[in-house]
């Protein structure tokens, strides 16, 4: 009697230890798994901040055409280009999402405050002179060192695959005030000539703006993974 209750102590002692065993490994399974999660998470807050600038606003209207407004095409492309950079798990910042006005230096001083990765101002082209004139542009700041001109080529490229729209290629101007005074690469997207009546109900309709939108984002997305293959 005495051998057999030893034995079933030994028994519970065993299958408890091995009980708890069981416990804690799948206890720590369960914290790694938390674990990698939340690193997960973290990768996804920390990916670039980008700010979205619709240019014009206000009592700023930039230009017009057959009473169409240059501010607001701006922003209905900045906010579509909102929603899809956020979709991609982008941090983004507007420097506005409706009719208000902004002096350029506000623009380029809250990109600076905010510390952003990349700054996008959006406009649209006009030359009442000559109503053929059509197609896209980007321009960027040559005296920066932030590599602004490999951002503009590269969004530039992306829209005229996306748009099949006339590439008038990138231009350097270093007296535009939103890509001169931002400490990041910055550039100046101009994505339709609102003068020329074809390319005006283009960037009207959403199947073109989303065209656009896509184009820019693309060319963002390679330029980021060009400087994380070859950084500074």
């Amino acid at each position: 009697m005495k051998r057999n209750l030893i034995s079933l102590f030994l028994m519970v002692a065993i299958m408890g230890g091995l009980a708890l065993s069981i416990y804690y490994s799948k206890t720590s399974q369960t914290m790694i798994a938390q674990s990698y999660y939340e690193t997960e998470r973290t990768v996804t807050t920390t990916q670039p901040l980008i700010i979205i600038d619709a240019g014009h606003g206000g009592i700023d209207p930039g230009s017009d055409s057959h009473g169409i407004l240059e501010k607001d095409i701006n922003l209905e492309i900045a906010l579509k280009l909102q929603e899809v950079l956020h979709e991609n798990g982008y941090s983004v910042l507007m420097t506005r999402e409706d009719d208000n006005s902004l002096s350029l230096r506000e623009r380029s001083d809250f990109a600076n405050e905010k510390e952003a990765d990349l700054f996008i101002s959006l406009h649209q082209n006009c030359y009442a002179q000559d109503a053929s004139v059509h197609g896209i542009e980007v321009y960027y700041n040559s005296d920066k060192t932030t590599n602004d001109q490999q951002l503009a080529q590269m969004i530039q490229e992306s829209l005229i695959n996306e748009t099949g729209a006339k590439n008038r290629g990138i231009h350097s101007d270093n007296g535009l005030v939103v890509t001169r005074e931002t400490i990041m690469p910055a550039v100046l997207v101009e994505t339709a000539f609102i003068s020329n009546d074809d390319e005006l109900d283009l960037i009207m309709s959403d199947d073109y703006q989303n065209k656009v939108v896509k184009g820019i984002v693309v060319g963002i997305e390679e330029f980021l993974n060009e400087l994380d293959r070859n950084p500074e």
